[in-house]
């Protein structure tokens, strides 16, 4: 079997030069934001870095964009699910361009900032992550699968925002997003994953070998970014709501106290 047997029809209606074309526009548009987002600054009272909260509020739009429309994707296009190697229109076709555009962005923000280090988890996941989506837009298969690996992109709705409303202190709307987010956590990052983990083991004779391997390395490379946030949030969490427990008792104790040395 060649490797042009692999695609799912060499005639389909679908236009590389569309994707390529929506690649570059996501490219641009998000730099474009990054400027816009730089020079309005960060809220007064957050601290530290500006350049992090400028990173993190680009990617919860990001986030925001990408999810929404992979959702669209499923609900508008169900029967993906029943050949996630074959499927592919103009809907999702310029998703994947779309998201792979931001990543290979991010990746170049990173690098230009000097961040690549320090944020190496992130960096392989961007790695990763472009490299699929552009195979994809080059060979126009394995579409519906690089969807499903995108649907963490619903978690990182709440991943973002918990970090955002952190630095804004607002603590009601936090408590919200952080239990939004351990749920979305699992649905959208765990489940998502385990598909494209089994797809490996049901699917693997329908493309190349070598993009199989590729395919091989990055859900590794996925699946340990994933758990590792995973264990990360869940003790960061747990020290949240040990120490919001703490305070609460303290608080308790101090209104009893009052109330004892009150003179009747």
């Amino acid at each position: 079997m060649t490797e042009k047997e692999f695609i799912f029809d060499p005639h389909n209606k679908v236009e590389r030069s569309y994707g390529y074309c929506m690649f570059f526009v996501s490219i641009i548009s998000f730099i474009l934001t990054n400027i816009v987002v730089t020079k309005i600054g960060p809220p007064k009272n957050v601290k530290g870095d500006p350049w992090r909260w400028n990173n993190l509020f680009i990617s919860w739009i990001h986030a925001a964009i990408c999810g929404t429309w992979d959702i669209l994707c499923l609900y508008f296009y169900p029967e993906m699910l029943d050949d996630l190697v074959h499927h592919i229109n103009y809907f999702t076709y310029l998703m994947i361009a779309f998201s792979t555009g931001y990543f290979v962005y991010d990746f170049l923000d990173l690098m230009y900032n000097g961040k690549l280090i320090a944020n190496w988890e992130v960096t392989l996941h961007h790695i990763a992550i472009s490299f699929m989506g552009w195979y994809h837009l080059q060979m126009k298969m394995c579409i519906a699968y690089n969807l499903i690996a995108l649907l963490p992109e619903v978690n990182s709705i709440f991943l973002h925002s918990r970090k955002l409303l952190r630095g804004l202190g607002h603590d009601t709307i936090y408590h919200t997003v952080l239990l939004l987010n351990i749920f979305t956590f699992v649905v959208f990052r765990f489940i998502p994953i385990t598909r494209v983990l089994y797809g490996l083991f049901t699917d693997y004779y329908l493309v190349p070998k070598l993009y199989f391997q590729c395919l091989c390395a990055a859900s590794v490379v996925l699946t340990t970014v994933n758990i590792g946030l995973f264990l990360r949030l869940a003790s960061t969490d747990y020290k949240y709501y040990k120490s919001l427990t703490s305070k609460k008792k303290s608080l308790e104790k101090q209104a009893v106290n009052g109330n004892n040395n009150k003179v009747e």
